[in-house]
């Protein structure tokens, strides 16, 4: 790493962060001038029963709504074309997304095609859209993907993870209330927390990483390790649920500074684009068999990282304490519930190919390893992994 690199460091307009800032929700969109919002969202939230209030602040603050409830998990460039639909159909001129990774990346495509026009595949790839596009604030009910606050929005086209990458999707809001996340079942918590952690992880030790990174993946891989498994043992610890948020921030800054993520994330987008298993359950199952093949180049920074995770690398040289990273990351996969082989997510060996050819056309995140894997890398650690 050096000083001598250029980086930069994207952010949405302002974070609201704390129990309880939802409330605010319709104040915030008031702010952005609007005076008609199309919230976007899934099933699963409105079951939860955490729309009410958000419905409830936009219109007490005089706001028209409608909405879009029909978000699939490892959304479709479809989804986005729909909320478009009601979108002009009520002629909305701002978008609020409440949910986990897939509704608020929908929100981000909704806004950005509002703004700019086309359809969600025509801004695919880093750079590619020309202006900001609608008001938009972000309400995520997971702490795991920090898609509140990244420049990402992934949609499954033609049958492969896609992404728009441009800082003109940042969200004008991000509101943060860890409150939203008390409701989220055990195993969903899990998942998603060692989401971020993969954010974090694969940020860290990235091709692109830089010191403001470093220090930052650090700090969230720390809390991670700390309050994971406070927060899968009690959903209702409210400093763990507020510490996991911040974690999940923390990992949406750090995959801005890095462009994204890396092999791990390739492997899960391989995984979820054939068997539609959930994006953070994809990169948790995933983890600790991807690290271990990826790890040679970063025995320093792994060391680091295992003093972050409260290892005593006293005396130790960087490989030992290396390895003593990845055994805590490993315990920690454990301890959360999600080491799961991938024959109970109806991966046979048979589809091993299909799934190691797949992750061979994520170049973007495959390209931000230290350690490049071949396709027969990729098919090994799917094997190892059923």
């Amino acid at each position: 790493m050096t000083l001598l690199a250029n980086w930069k460091f994207d952010s949405p307009g302002r974070v609201v962060f704390g129990h309880g800032v939802s409330a605010d929700t319709g104040r915030h969109i008031l702010r952005l001038k609007s005076k008609s919002c199309l919230v976007v969202t899934d099933t699963g939230i409105i079951k939860a029963g955490l729309l009410d209030g958000i419905l409830d602040s936009l219109k007490g603050s005089g706001l028209k709504v409608a909405v879009y409830d029909q978000v699939q998990p490892e959304p479709p460039q479809e989804n986005v074309d729909e909320a478009m639909a009601i979108y002009r159909q009520h002629q909305c001129d701002a978008v609020v997304g409440l949910g986990g990774g897939s509704p608020l990346d929908v929100a981000k495509a909704v806004a950005m095609v509002a703004g700019n026009g086309g359809k969600f595949s025509d801004y695919a790839g880093i750079g590619r859209v020309p202006q900001k596009g609608a008001p938009l604030a972000l309400l995520p009910t997971t702490a795991g993907t920090g898609s509140e606050v990244s420049i990402f929005s992934i949609m499954v086209v033609n049958g492969s993870k896609t992404g728009v990458v441009d800082h003109m999707i940042t969200a004008d809001y991000a509101i943060v209330d860890p409150s939203l996340t008390l409701s989220l079942p055990r195993h969903v918590t899990a998942a998603t927390g060692l989401d971020t952690f993969c954010h974090l992880l694969e940020s860290y030790i990235s091709t692109m990483a830089t010191p403001f990174c470093d220090a930052v993946c650090l700090e969230g891989m720390r809390v991670i390790g700390k309050y994971l498994r406070k927060a899968v043992g009690n959903g209702q610890d409210l400093e763990a649920r507020a510490w996991m948020s911040y974690a999940s921030l923390l990992g949406g800054y750090a995959m801005n500074m890095t462009e994204g993520a890396a092999a791990v994330h390739a492997l899960a987008f391989a995984l979820g684009a054939k068997f539609h298993v959930p994006h953070g359950l994809s990169n948790a199952v995933m983890l600790n068999n991807v690290l271990k093949a990826v790890a040679a180049p970063e025995q320093e920074k792994l060391a680091r990282l295992a003093a972050a995770l409260g290892e005593n690398i006293s005396g130790l040289s960087a490989r030992e304490a290396a390895g003593q990273a990845l055994a805590a990351v490993e315990s920690l996969v454990t301890d959360a519930g999600c080491a799961i082989p991938l024959r109970q997510l109806n991966v046979q060996e048979k589809d091993l190919d299909a799934l190691a050819d797949e992750t061979m056309t994520q170049t973007r995140v495959m390209g931000h390893s230290t350690y490049r894997l071949t396709r027969e890398e990729v098919r090994k650690i799917f094997a190892d992994t059923l």
